[in-house]
């Protein structure tokens, strides 16, 4: 959900001065945002075919957009424990496969995109294939491969 939504429940809560709603509310919040992102966690294969930003009330998001036309955003997740996403975005490339582990769906009401944890750079693109297979065939001609 976005900030400002719960911005404006914690401020009202705050003001009325009620601990044990505001622990109940609290405790309801944190425990309802960790079983949505184990439970919705989903590894696969995408293909990046562009990276932007946006301003979002005064945070960046770090968004890539697949093959398929699906958008996901990269952030720190506590959860995941993972505090580097804006490196790993700066280091996607357009055209490039990843293995990437997700969570979350697209609720386009509530702005919400699915999120990318943890991303690894597919060393099987087609390229690292012509590479590998051009050194195989040097290598052979070369009669280093032959016992």
């Amino acid at each position: 959900m976005s900030r400002t939504f719960f911005n404006i429940i914690f401020k009202n809560l705050l003001k009325s001065n009620n601990q044990v709603v505001l622990l109940t509310t609290s405790v309801t919040m944190i425990s309802s945002n960790f079983f949505y992102a184990m439970l919705t966690r989903e590894e696969k294969e995408i293909i990046v075919k562009k990276k932007y930003k946006f301003d979002r009330s005064g945070f960046t998001e770090f968004m890539i957009i697949d093959s398929n036309d699906k958008h996901y955003n990269l952030n720190n997740s506590l959860w995941y424990w993972k505090w580097d996403s804006i490196e790993d975005w700066y280091s996607i490339k357009e055209e490039q496969k990843l293995n990437t582990l997700t969570y979350g769906w697209r609720l386009p009401i509530l702005g919400i995109f699915p999120n990318i944890v943890s991303s690894q750079h597919n060393k099987n693109t087609k390229i690292d294939y012509m590479i590998i297979k051009k050194s195989l065939e040097h290598d052979l001609s070369d009669g280093k491969l032959l016992y």
